[in-house]
């Protein structure tokens, strides 16, 4: 490599890292994607929320990265004596299996209390609970006083409670809201609605089960982070919390960003140091082979043909010329003669005339009977002189030979 050749390699590199350097330190625009996660401090996520709410419930907050099932199963095996905790799951979307949902049902029924904040709840859940949600869109151009209401505070969602807090606010402004869906259906008799949008429409839910309850809410942007840094709707979060008893909390994770650990399926591997070592040690050896073979490459071997036996496509040559000649009386002489060399060789006997001598000694050594070999001798010595013999002549004596070249 020439050093002209090495500069630019060296300046390609350098303005690379430059890159590289430049868009690490950027700051980053927020995403607005709706994850609800409490892994990020995105504005739709919840990192933020998770962090506070130990404010509200001082006896703690635990992440949950397993299926309801199985944080069942460990609960219900403690005493019945054990404190009860609350669950919150704050979703994009909540649509749970039979399994999971039988289960939410006996721990809610054993007096914990499940906490719900999705706009899609799905499924066996208000099969259970006798629920349907809504969108309800108004019109900019509508003539009500909704719609009036409506255009004038544009793209900002109100929200109030149904009952009184001792802070005494009862209504909170979202921007940016757009919270529209509301619980059309519920059991009226046993649930309880505890806040609404400006047209009335309900939005939090409180429904007993059992010893427990279920709160509900169709308005899961209302316990972001975005809105948890907003004066104006930072208090409907403090106050929708602040329905739930002071128990321990356990903050669901598993339905939004999947189990705790590597979702490999090499994860049982990379667990078990032993099995960890070794697999990166064949990864490691297997590019060491890679590399070693790049630099000690052969060159290519050519493909030798192997050598092609002419003798078949000489003897298919020269028995179509016989076929299509028709000349079955020299093909019987050349057959004779082929037989009587092949004779004289298997049985060590000198090339000569097959008179009676000759006949006797080839049956003394070969234990054929002397009258089967003076019947193919008059038939050999027949077609020797023959002009023209048929088809049908010549496979009578080429089916004579070979009885007699098996017996040998």
């Amino acid at each position: 490599m020439s050093r002209t050749e090495k500069s630019i390699l060296a300046a390609t590199l350098a303005v690379v890292v430059l890159i590289a350097v430049l868009d690490a330190i950027t700051p980053k625009p927020p995403s607005w994607r709706r994850s609800l996660t409490a892994f990020s401090n995105d504005p739709y996520a919840c990192g933020l929320v998770r962090e506070r709410l130990g404010d509200l419930f001082p006896q703690g907050i635990t992440t949950v990265r397993e299926p309801i099932y199985s944080v069942a199963q460990q609960r219900l095996e403690l005493d019945s004596t054990a404190p009860r905790v609350n669950l919150v799951f704050i979703e994009p979307w909540f649509n749970l299996d039979e399994l999971d949902m039988e289960h939410l049902l006996k721990l809610v029924e054993a007096g914990d209390n499940a906490f719900i904040a999705t706009g899609d709840f799905e499924g066996l859940l208000t099969d259970t609970l006798h629920l349907q949600q809504a969108y309800r869109y108004e019109p900019l151009d509508s003539l009500g006083a909704a719609g009036i209401k409506q255009a004038l505070l544009g793209d900002t969602s109100i929200l109030r409670f149904t009952i009184p807090f001792a802070g005494g606010h009862q209504e909170f402004r979202f921007a940016r809201g757009g919270f529209d869906t509301y619980f059309s259906e519920f059991s009226k008799d046993s649930a309880q609605v505890l806040a609404e949008t400006m047209r009335g429409d309900p939005v939090l839910l409180r429904m007993p089960y059992g010893k427990g309850a279920f709160l509900l809410c169709s308005a899961p942007l209302a316990f972001t982070n975005y809105y948890l840094l907003k004066d104006e709707g930072r208090g409907f979060m403090e106050q929708a919390f602040g329905v739930l008893p002071d128990r321990p909390v356990l903050w669901d994770e598993f339905y939004k960003a999947g189990r705790a650990g590597s979702s490999s399926p090499l994860r049982y591997i990379l667990a078990q140091p032993a099995l960890r070592w070794a697999y990166w040690t064949i990864i490691t050896l297997l590019i060491l082979t890679v590399l070693v073979h790049a630099r000690r490459r052969q060159r290519a071997i050519p493909v030798v043909d192997a050598p092609r036996n002419t003798s078949r496509d000489f003897a298919d040559t020269i028995g179509r010329l016989y076929y299509f000649r028709g000349d079955h009386a020299d093909l019987a002489r050349k057959l004779s003669a082929q037989f009587r060399e092949e004779v004289c060789r298997k049985l060590r006997l000198p090339q000569s005339e097959w008179d009676n001598r000759t006949l006797a000694e080839i049956a003394r050594r070969s234990g054929i009977g002397e009258e089967e070999l003076h019947h193919a001798n008059r038939l050999m010595n027949f077609y020797a002189t023959a002009e023209l013999a048929s088809e049908q002549q010549l496979l009578t004596l080429n089916k004579t030979l070979d009885r007699l070249r098996h017996k040998m």
